[in-house]
């Protein structure tokens, strides 16, 4: 599996690389077949509000999973997305049992 992580508007700390690569890592646990997983994270510098937003792409074969969750933590915001995300990559590899199962 191919990890790509992109940062805007401010530099990537090891601690959170390695945080990320450890979340990341558990996908293949879900859904053995991922063929890509790209994160971006952006910091949003805006008069109201200061959040941190990330967003998840994951290519499977035949499909595209695609996340995004804001939160005041760039940690907070990973695990909420890791979480629905894997919710996701669950579902996707049951319907494709279902498939098999029927026969189509």
């Amino acid at each position: 599996m191919r990890l790509t992580i992109q940062a805007i508007n401010f530099s990537l700390k090891s601690n959170l690389k390695k945080f990320i690569a450890k979340r990341i890592d558990k996908y293949q646990h879900y859904y053995d077949k991922i063929l890509s997983t790209d994160l971006y994270m952006k910091l949003e510098k805006s008069a109201h509000s200061r959040g941190k937003q990330v967003e998840i792409k994951v290519q499977i074969p035949g499909d595209t999973l695609i996340v995004k969750k804001k939160s005041n933590t760039f940690e907070e915001a990973i695990d909420a997305a890791s979480s629905a995300l894997e919710r996701l990559l669950i579902r996707s590899k049951e319907k494709q049992l279902r498939s098999y199962q029927n026969g189509v």
